[in-house]
């Protein structure tokens, strides 16, 4: 690249412009690359317990609690709801979920709620995050951040540190989106289609 600057020197001035351009387009993509987010992983014990890292965990259930979340991505159109849980087995050490801080997720799809399922939040081994895991089911995860009042940020595994265009972005919203199945049904409705 300095070869290229020293040439374009002795050349006009349009030469002097091309390089010159070349020069800004490497240095802002050099700053783009410089800039991407680096996620790290850490092993932390696989049992351990929410009631551990309560602080965290709390503050982020109180952030994300009783919203509409609208997934950000150009293709999704699904949502999540959380609800705190009131484990009633919590603080009880002889259960397998005595020290677990749970929420209720709502997931929806358009403005439908397709799926419900009990959530224990604990440490992410990705640092900054919190994962939810399902209860009855760990392979259903999200690993949140929270970016700020209006925005969380999720990966839907501890694997997916190494891919930063794998996070999904979330914002509050005051109503889903409607799916165009539900105006198709009710005009169906309406001229007599369906009865």
């Amino acid at each position: 690249m300095v070869f290229l600057f020293c040439c374009g020197l002795s050349c006009g001035g349009a030469m002097k412009k091309v390089i010159g351009l070349a020069c800004s387009l490497v240095l802002a993509a050099s700053a783009m690359v410089a800039s991407a987010e680096v996620f790290n992983h850490v092993d932390l014990d696989k049992d351990r317990r929410s009631v551990e890292y309560s602080g965290p965990i709390n503050k982020t259930i109180s952030a994300i609690k009783e919203r509409k979340w609208l997934g950000q991505t150009k293709d999704m159109n699904g949502g999540v709801v959380f609800t705190p849980y009131v484990n009633p087995q919590f603080g009880k050490n002889n259960t397998e979920s005595g020290g677990a801080i749970m929420v209720t997720a709502t997931f929806y799809l358009y403005d439908e709620p397709v799926k419900e399922a009990l959530m224990v939040a604990r440490q992410s081994e990705i640092p900054g995050f919190v994962e939810f895991y399902g209860y009855d089911s760990r392979e259903l995860q999200m690993h949140i951040r929270v970016i700020d009042d209006e925005t969380f940020q999720s990966f839907t595994s501890d694997k997916q540190y190494r891919s930063p265009e794998e996070l999904n972005t979330y914002k509050i919203v005051k109503d889903f989106n409607k799916g165009s199945y539900k105006s198709e049904l009710k005009s169906a409705l309406d001229d007599g289609t369906v009865f």
